[in-house]
């Protein structure tokens, strides 16, 4: 859940230069001589363009044909999830077993931040980021990858979202659940001049969107989208034993997103579903199996009932031995956690192209409008040509991520053009390095010239539901 594309790649002195990419604990590594030898050693091979010699990670994701590694010619994983942008064997040595004794499962007290994303709960439940649950982009970074193998490209673009739109992103810090004052410009001092950031959960933020697999709709639940909702978990394991032979396989999950999308939209009078967070939200249904499943999936992992519910914090209440062949098994709610009898973690990163695969699997298979519910009930289009292949679609999300936090800054922020500056420079290397075009627009200044600029491009990539559409919490009658 974050932006590693904050590597510079043109020199790795630049590389080094970025705080919420050197998560704590590696510091020293980093300004090692002998580590950053090799980081410069291996980077000027990459620029030189030797690819043969830059071990290419396998993502074998068994979803889209061919996507073993990144289309295009450039290696699979380009960040690495210690060193940053060279890619090694370090992080591929194969699986390994959870849960660690120096990470205890510990329930979250009153004032902890919990969420509608059951990894980031999983991760603050066990103290892979900080119990509180407030956490910065560097934290998230260390601990979705040690717990998940989350590739560092992936888990920085998330979580640089996060704070971008739901956060403080001077402090790099962000709360994984709602408005938190704890969180804001001087940590939290001037939040009654700036406002309270809203938290990962902020609807028609970055990270949050309607649909979800387990959590109802912002609208439909008086602004809770937060609370885990049994109902829903149900459905997903009826899928789970109707499409996926008693798994959370892809097949399940995808069925079962389609299932969440017409009937959110049915019920919602203000639905909102438009890039880039619809793409989140299609990404989270592939997390379920991509990272909960004990093992790899596509190698042999398995999306089993113990797994998902351990981490989904979805409690049986019949607990007899054949109890989930049951469709109509009910559920309660506990707090998320890796599953007690153990639990081995994907053996390969995902990186972005696997979870554009993903993506792309889930939304070739429901087909979606994307778009929003207007205010006289009519429907409002995001963009309208969606690329159909990983890499084409992976630059799109990305001009999409790009054009989505001008609109939703302008109003809130008065540092709009140092953030679209930093922004900027944490998208521009993982971009390039997944063969995109470079085509921000680069305008300066303020006011309504910088303004009408970047409303006129982002319209290709995010389309009026951004600003029509009354569910993006951007519409004003």
């Amino acid at each position: 859940m974050r932006c590693s594309l904050l590597l510079a790649a043109s020199a790795a002195t630049s590389v080094l230069a970025f705080p919420w990419m050197t998560p704590e604990g590696l510091d020293a590594l980093m300004k090692h001589p002998s580590a950053q030898e090799e980081v410069k050693r291996k980077l000027a091979e990459y620029e030189a363009g030797k690819a043969d010699n830059i071990e290419a990670r396998q993502v074998g994701t068994g979803l889209v044909p061919g996507v073993v590694s990144l289309l295009g010619g450039t290696p699979t994983a380009v960040y690495d999830n210690v060193l940053g942008l060279i890619p090694t064997g370090d992080s591929v040595k194969g699986l390994k077993k959870f849960p660690e004794a120096e990470y205890p499962f510990k329930a979250p007290g009153p004032t902890d931040q919990r969420g509608p994303c059951p990894g980031l709960n999983t991760l603050a439940n066990h103290g892979y980021i900080p119990r509180n649950g407030i956490a910065t982009i560097g934290q998230i970074n260390a601990g979705t990858a040690r717990l998940f193998n989350m590739g560092a490209d992936l888990s920085s673009l998330l979580a640089t979202g996060g704070a971008l739109d739901g956060g403080d992103i001077l402090s790099q810090k962000m709360s994984i659940g709602g408005p938190d004052n704890r969180v804001g410009v001087l940590n939290g001092a001037l939040n009654s001049v700036f406002g309270t950031p809203t938290g990962i959960a902020g609807h028609g933020k970055f990270n949050e969107g309607d649909a979800s697999a387990t959590r109802l709709d912002f609208y439909l639940n008086n602004g809770d989208n937060i609370v885990f909702v049994p109902e829903l978990f149900k459905q997903m394991h009826q899928q789970a034993l109707a499409k996926g032979n008693g798994t959370y396989s892809v097949d399940a999950i995808q069925e079962h997103f389609k299932n969440r999308y017409r009937d959110s939209r049915a019920a919602n009078s203000q639905f909102y579903f438009n890039l880039p967070s619809a793409g989140v939200v299609m990404g989270a249904y592939y997390f379920i199996p991509g990272f909960f499943s004990n093992g790899t999936i596509g190698a042999g992992g398995v999306a089993n009932e113990a797994s998902i519910t351990s981490f989904y914090g979805a409690k049986p209440k019949d607990t007899s031995a054949n109890a989930w062949q049951n469709p109509d098994l009910e559920y309660t709610h506990v707090p998320e956690r890796i599953p007690e009898q153990g639990w081995y973690r994907r053996a390969t990163p995902m990186t972005i192209p696997e979870a554009v695969a993903g993506i792309l699997d889930v939304y070739l298979y429901a087909k979606p409008a994307i778009g929003g519910a207007g205010a006289d009930q009519n429907w409002v289009v995001g963009p309208v040509d969606i690329p159909n292949n990983p890499q084409a679609l992976s630059c799109f999300l990305y001009n999409a991520l790009y054009a989505n936090f001008p609109g939703d800054l302008f109003n809130s922020l008065s540092l709009l053009s140092s953030i679209v500056s930093t922004l900027s420079s944490t998208i521009v290397p993982g971009y390039k390095a997944l063969g995109c075009k470079v085509d921000f627009p680069q305008a300066t200044g303020k006011g309504s010239t910088y303004r009408s600029v970047y409303e006129s491009w982002a319209k290709t990539y995010t389309g009026e539901a951004k600003t029509k559409a009354v569910g993006s919490g951007w519409y004003q009658k």
